[in-house]
């Protein structure tokens, strides 16, 4: 005789399908004792047994495998719900990672822009123009620094050359011949307004003596 109570539903089991579907979270109580005789025929038939006995067995053993089945489901429910929060973690670590790695990035830019600025001034040149200098790293920054450095001297030179041809006359008059009343020229030499010059004004003097040896 069949003598446990089993929780499955009977018509399905004996038509062949599961006892309950996991999904399901209701399954019927069924008392295995109550079981009428065309529903144990049935099983018996289905599965070629011979007694009770036997349906008792092959009762047991399909509602043995469905709970073990809804159990590794509820298993592996939780262990998704885990892995999910494990996921999520992961990616706010990451975002705060990457978040971290952004701040380096700039700090770094920020002291190079500082160590660009420092070494145009060791050049002699504003470190204002410390942003127009290529590189992400300090030998591309230095090798850049040269370049423009060479550059910045080729410009000053013009500015230089055609601010005297423009003003060198102006504040030393002139003969009235056309030749500039340059100290530092031959045919102009003076070694007291030179002195002058040095003394009062060393850019102008050094700007006349090198315009007069260029002659």
């Amino acid at each position: 005789m069949i003598e446990k109570l089993l929780k499955f539903n009977l018509q399905r089991f004996a038509e062949g399908g599961d006892p309950q579907d996991p999904a399901d979270p209701e399954t019927p109580e069924f008392n295995a004792d109550n079981l009428t005789d065309e529903q144990v025929a049935a099983i018996k038939e289905k599965f070629g047994l011979k007694d009770n006995t036997e349906v008792d067995s092959i009762v047991n053993a399909r509602h043995s495998r469905w709970q073990e089945k809804l159990e590794e489901e509820k298993n592996e429910a939780a262990r998704l719900a885990k892995l999910s929060e494990e996921e999520r973690q992961q990616a706010l670590i990451q975002k705060e990672k990457d978040d971290f790695e952004k701040e380096k990035a700039v700090f770094r830019q920020e002291q190079l822009l500082v160590e660009k600025g420092k070494q145009l001034q060791e050049m002699g040149i504003p470190s204002a123009f410390a942003a127009r200098i290529q590189g992400n790293t300090a030998e591309e920054a230095i090798k850049d620094v040269k370049s423009f450095k060479a550059e910045w001297d080729k410009a000053v030179e013009a500015a230089v050359n055609e601010k005297l041809k423009a003003s060198v006359d102006t504040p030393l008059g002139s003969d009235g011949k056309g030749i500039s009343n340059n100290p530092f020229a031959k045919e102009t030499f003076n070694l007291t307004e030179q002195g002058r010059l040095f003394l009062e004004e060393p850019e102008k003097a050094k700007t006349l003596q090198a315009l007069a040896n260029k002659k």
